[in-house]
């Protein structure tokens, strides 16, 4: 689904003849409510507004395609394209596009792939009014902005140190485990009920992550991590 606003207009008082820059966002959430609210909160600010709402990755992509936008504001967890491969989809697509994350629940691995990935912000649902304006201000001027409680967990992340797996979200953990043990594309799908695309999808994701470039070298990796894990547990 697309949503089209019009075609935003420089805000100006009576008595000044310079117009106010303006932000173009694009609002990418499946939850109407959610865009409906992001909408509500930025139609009276003057240097910010929303020209157009999307429901998918794959609509925001069209949408981009076909207009002016220089901030997309997309949602973390969505059905079909992962958040990562959006983030990089998009900016291939228009690679002086600013893209902020907002979400309600993450895990840490999660933050560093879209971050990776090439996201500019990231930020919780239930930030402030005036962090949420802050955070568009600072990314749409070509700053960086992550949330204050995302700072604390990405530190963290940091100075315990990464390891390649330590990269993978939980969902990407399963489809490996899954690929070690030797299943296909359709059966990895069936075990955890998505579609056969979307395993795809997290295979190309994942690759270079642990270093390989086929399906056989990611399976020797997850046997190699179950061997590793069993040998832990043995001792």
């Amino acid at each position: 689904m697309l949503a089209v606003h019009g075609s935003p207009t420089a805000a100006a008082d009576d008595d000044e003849d310079t117009p106010t820059p303006q932000a173009r966002l694009l609002l990418v959430d499946d939850h109407a409510i959610v865009r409906e609210g992001l909408v509500s909160l930025f139609e009276e600010e003057a240097d910010i507004v929303v020209v157009g709402e999307a429901d998918s990755s794959q609509a925001a992509l069209a949408f981009v395609g076909r207009h002016a936008v220089d901030v997309v504001v997309l949602d973390l967890r969505m059905p079909g394209l992962p958040a990562p491969d959006a983030v990089r989809a998009l900016l291939a697509a228009k690679p002086d596009l600013r893209i902020v994350i907002l979400t309600s629940f993450f895990e840490d691995n999660e933050v560093y792939a879209v971050l990776s990935a090439g996201a500019h912000g990231f930020l919780l649902k239930d930030a402030s009014r005036d962090e949420i304006l802050a955070a568009i201000r600072h990314v749409a001027a070509g700053e960086s902005w992550i949330h204050r409680p995302v700072q604390t967990r990405l530190l963290h992340l940091l100075r315990r140190g990464t390891r390649e797996d330590d990269t993978l979200t939980q969902r990407e953990r399963q489809v490996l485990e899954l690929l070690g043990q030797g299943l296909s594309n359709k059966r990895i799908a069936i075990a955890l009920g998505i579609t056969e695309g979307t395993v795809k999808s997290y295979l190309r994701q994942l690759f270079p992550k642990i270093g390989a470039t086929d399906r056989l070298q990611a399976a020797l990796h997850a046997r190699g991590l179950r061997r590793g894990d069993g040998a832990g547990e043995a001792k």
